[in-house]
């Protein structure tokens, strides 16, 4: 029975005591304190508590009265979010129920998958959390030399991909036509958005050819690559949905601002060779041959943060043929910077002005108060399409909360709509459930976000029905 919640001060109903299952999690912690748990909301069995006192604490004085409901709902689509991992990759069962039944963790599981401590899935559990972000050695088993500036080390670490995606657009220019053709005629039946779906045909004309002419050994399918292609898996999604109406054929520069990167700086190479991929597919399924050339996807990345390690952003950083480049600070502080350097770029080489979105990984907007100045220049400056992830429903729901009354005080109200909470198809294949409540829980796991009112989506794109006005009710 779910809990009364006729008073504020009424606890959750009676707490459930937690089963001690051998093989399954026994380090369960208080919600509250971080003792080891010995109970659960009778409501939504969602969070966890040592005793009596810290349930009712944390119904009354920490709000959980006000969540229960919408817990309880989230919990019970634990297993719904497990399915289509399952139905993708044999892993699937060991990288979530697995884990969240810590029969695995995170090491273990890298370990059964071959890739523990291998270059960047080294940045997938924490053997290496005390290493700071973009300090790692690009190949693993190798080392710095001793005094080296840290970005020259970075641009010779991305030396190797260079020639990857050289490569890579070696055999684009001669491939055999049934080796992507085949997989463009079938993307454009409109074929759901998942991974099973990104495996066996978006991505699978790649894989395959790595006993092809060219090989990126990362991509061999030994390998389980969407551990660490779910933020470049991402951006193509977001690219895609919000794609903007031009006047003519030729591809439009797109830059995306990945705001708040950290990990991604030390999984960029196998980011950018995927989303060249990618990016070159999506032109042609989208009917746009001329102007599309391998050597010149149109896509442009910043990655910019106060964990970003240093700046770069002059040519040393080009990755052939995506541009990337970095900026150490707080994106309302090195904005300018940012504007001048990626809008020369578009104009020496698009005639159109770039179409910019703004992507904010795992971000914890309502946890985080550090984001509100740069939230409150993007509400009042930006045209920009804004879409931010976060680990958990309930997590994206309070930041999509905190975005609709910044937009109230800012009384911009008419310049945005917004894009309600929704699943991303391609968070990442790994449960990052916590020890102290049951939600589901992954990286890049729930999507929401801002769009301009005055946005015009590409010819034969349609509105997309989550896409709703902000009104001060809704706020």
């Amino acid at each position: 029975m779910p809990p009364k919640r006729k008073r504020r001060g009424s606890a959750g109903g009676d707490a459930v005591a937690l089963p001690r299952t051998p093989g399954l999690r026994s380090d369960l912690e208080c919600t509250v304190c971080g003792k080891p748990a010995t109970m659960s909301c009778g409501g939504c069995a969602g969070f966890y508590y040592c005793d009596r006192a810290h349930q009712e604490m944390h119904w009354s004085d920490l709000d959980h009265h006000e969540s229960c409901e919408r817990t309880k709902k989230q919990v019970a689509r634990t297993q719904e979010l497990r399915e289509d991992i399952f139905s993708a990759f044999d892993w699937g069962r060991l990288s979530t129920e697995m884990i969240d039944e810590n029969v695995h963790t995170r090491c273990t599981l890298l370990e059964k998958l071959g890739v523990h401590n291998a270059n960047e899935y080294r940045r997938e559990c924490p053997c290496h959390a005390k290493t700071p972000f973009g300090k790692l050695p690009p190949v693993a088993d190798t080392r710095c030399p001793p005094g080296e500036d840290p970005a020259m080390s970075w641009s010779r670490g991305l030396d190797e991909a260079n020639w990857q995606v050289y490569e890579l657009i070696t055999w684009l220019r001669v491939r055999v036509p049934n080796s992507i053709d085949a997989c463009v005629r079938e993307l454009r039946k409109h074929l759901p958005e998942n991974w099973d779906v990104m495996m066996s045909c978006r991505l699978k004309a790649l894989v395959e050819q790595q006993d092809g002419p060219f090989k990126i050994p990362e991509f061999a399918p030994k390998y389980p690559t969407p551990i660490t292609l779910h933020t470049a898996a991402t951006v193509d999604y977001a690219v895609r949905r919000f794609r903007r109406r031009s006047s003519d054929a030729s591809p439009e520069c797109v830059i995306v601002d990945v705001l708040g990167a950290e990990k991604e700086v030390d999984q960029l190479k196998q980011t950018i060779i995927a989303l060249h991929w990618l990016h070159y597919i999506d032109l042609l399924i989208a009917g746009r041959p001329r102007g599309v050339h391998p050597d010149k996807p149109p896509l442009h990345l910043n990655l910019i943060g106060p964990e970003v390690p240093f700046d770069a952003y002059d040519d040393s950083t080009r990755i052939y043929p995506v541009t990337v480049q970095m900026y150490n600070g707080l994106y309302h502080e090195v904005k300018r910077t940012i504007w001048d350097h990626s809008h020369a770029y578009a104009r020496r080489n698009f005639r159109h002005s770039p179409h910019r979105l703004v992507f904010m990984p795992n971000a914890g907007i309502a946890a985080f108060t550090s984001w509100e100045p740069t939230l409150k220049m993007i509400v009042n400056e930006f045209g920009a399409v804004v879409i931010i992830t976060d680990y958990t429903e309930e997590a994206a729901n309070m930041g999509l909360k905190e975005l609709k009354k910044m937009v109230l005080r800012e009384k911009a109200a008419a310049r945005w709509n917004f894009l309600e909470v929704q699943v991303n198809p391609y968070r990442q294949p790994v449960s990052c459930k916590g020890a102290d409540n049951a939600m589901p829980s992954y990286a890049n796991g729930f999507i929401f976000g801002m769009i301009p009112s005055d946005f015009t989506y590409r010819d034969g794109d349609e509105k997309r029905d989550e896409v709703q006005v902000v009104d001060c009710i809704s706020a």
